[in-house]
């Protein structure tokens, strides 16, 4: 009875946090006042600025920077605004990488491919095993950085409405797990490369040579958060998260039919060619991978943990859903003829709208606070304050993931918060024998737990429009309640594991990864 009722009492937190969050201004007036805080901001403390080491991302030398806080009011920037809107708003990240996946997976969702595979395959198969697989999947997803994440997320609602799940419950476990996963892959990528890039720079101003830090410098780490995380995001799935987010109302008003209409007569041999053209576009893709020079390689000839192959990943996840869509679509005759094509491409399209919408006062708010460098001082001031703090021991490694939590509220690049801690957090820690890898590691831990309820995230505006295309429920509006809440309990369970896994290698003195131990 106790269990219940504990139970009970986190679904009401979570859902006061989904109402409270809901409550406030639609996410294009919500972003719209962000950019007026950021000018007001900006006009307040104009002029006070930090000096601090900025490191290089290739592994070069740090250079002495100044970071100053700019009155956003001035000609320059009002100018800026006004005569390059169009180059702020379609520059936009997520309005960039998704317009053009949405095209594919929205043919493969209207021509019925993903229905079929889903009977054919994991239909009846047990919810668990359902977010097991979606969960260790969006984990790897962001080796191909937020294009990765996204599209992962994309994929996810559309699965999860095709098995009858409430796609919402599909779109937090995906995007939360993607964000997450920032250190929990199985393999290097983007992210560590970038990171490692910072700490080399920082590295090479102590003295150090080249093995103190490396792409694999955290992999021993990350190997069994991969599993960790992913047993833990199928439990909260399972247990929580989806009691919370409750079945799909009307699953038609999205368009999306479920398991039990009748088997389209040449379903079969649809399937059949379908897997024929994935299984080429795979050995077609291998094949090019293999020459050494390349055009999927990188200059050096690698092809992981960055190279246009990981970089294009969007285009090549794009083409690929454009290959089985139409080979699907053309066997069960929902592309009749060439012409039905792009009408059904403009269908896709069309559930961007409100993103778009969305995304032209998201696009100004995040140009504007970047351009304020408001979000550089806190982060200088943070470290700096941390460094005086008189904090030793473990607790200084907890100290790093709050820090990088907290900067997450207002900067949401890892790669630009590192450049400005790691010259700090790296030498001070150094000195009393944490080696690079581990700060790194702490740095990452807070970083990634919490990347997914970043409230001034690019990619929250992508999120919100995905719960508004696959809402199963008229009487119920999707904001930002809905997605802090959703993904809350993720945040706060990773950010906890993360630290008791670093614990269990501090309290063992494991190495972190090869040549990379705790400790100088």
């Amino acid at each position: 009875m106790k269990k219940e009722e504990n139970k009970s009492a986190l679904m009401r937190f979570m859902g006061g946090v989904e109402r409270i969050g809901n409550k406030l201004p639609h996410p294009f007036y919500l972003f719209a006042l962000l950019a007026v805080v950021a000018v007001v901001l900006s006009v307040l403390f104009n002029g006070a600025s930090v000096t601090y080491e900025m490191a290089s991302s290739s592994g070069g030398a740090a250079t002495t920077a100044t970071a100053t806080v700019k009155n956003l009011l001035n000609r320059e920037t009002i100018s800026y605004v006004i005569t390059n809107l169009y180059k702020i708003y379609f520059s936009f990240s997520p309005m960039m990488m998704m317009g053009l996946l949405t095209l594919s997976i929205g043919l493969c969702e209207q021509v019925g491919l993903f229905d079929a595979v889903i009977r054919k395959t994991i239909l009846g198969a047990k919810p668990a095993l359902i977010f097991a697989i979606v969960s260790f999947i969006a984990f790897q997803s962001n080796m191909a950085s937020s294009a990765g994440i996204l599209g992962c997320t994309t994929v996810a609602a559309s699965l999860f409405a095709s098995l009858g799940y409430n796609p919402w419950l599909g779109i937090v476990l995906a995007y939360a797990a993607g964000n997450a996963g920032m250190f929990a892959n199985i393999f290097p990528g983007q992210m560590d490369v970038l990171l490692v890039g910072v700490t080399q720079s920082v590295c090479a101003s102590l003295g150090l040579d080249g093995t103190s830090a490396h792409v694999l410098m955290n992999w021993f780490f990350m190997l069994p958060c991969a599993v960790i995380l992913t047993i833990a995001y199928t439990l909260i799935t399972t247990k929580f998260t989806s009691r919370f987010m409750g079945p799909p109302k009307d699953l038609s008003l999205i368009k999306i039919e479920t398991q039990e209409k009748a088997e389209n007569a040449n379903e079969g041999r649809a399937l059949r060619k379908t897997a024929i053209a994935a299984v080429l576009f795979f050995a077609i893709l291998i094949a090019a991978c293999i020459p050494k020079n390349s055009f999927l390689r990188s200059a050096d000839g690698a092809l992981f943990p960055a190279s246009p192959l990981m970089s294009g990943i969007l285009t090549l996840m794009f083409l690929f859903f454009l290959v089985v869509g139409l080979v699907f679509g053309r066997t069960v005759g929902k592309i009749p003829t060439w012409n039905t094509l792009p009408k059904l491409f403009a269908n896709s399209i069309g559930t961007l709208v409100n993103f778009m919408v969305i995304a032209l006062p998201a696009s100004v708010f995040i140009y504007l606070f970047n351009e304020s460098g408001i979000p550089t001082v806190l982060g200088v001031t943070g470290a700096q304050f941390l460094k005086s703090s008189g904090i030793n021991g473990f607790g200084l490694l907890i100290c790093i993931a709050l820090l990088s939590t907290f900067l997450n509220l207002f900067m949401t690049s890892g790669i630009s918060k590192w450049m400005i801690l790691a010259p700090i957090l790296i030498p001070m820690f150094y000195a009393i024998g944490f080696s690079p890898a581990l700060t790194t590691m702490a740095y990452r831990i807070g970083d990634a737990s919490t990347n997914a309820i970043a409230p001034i995230s690019t990619d929250i505006a992508l999120v919100l429009a995905l719960l508004t295309k696959y809402n199963t429920d008229k009487d119920k509006t999707p904001g930002m309640g809905t997605v802090m809440a959703g993904c809350l309990p993720y945040a706060v369970v990773t950010f906890i594991i993360g630290l008791l896994v670093l614990a269990v290698f501090w309290v063992l003195k494991l190495p972190l990864g090869p040549g990379s131990p705790l400790f100088v």
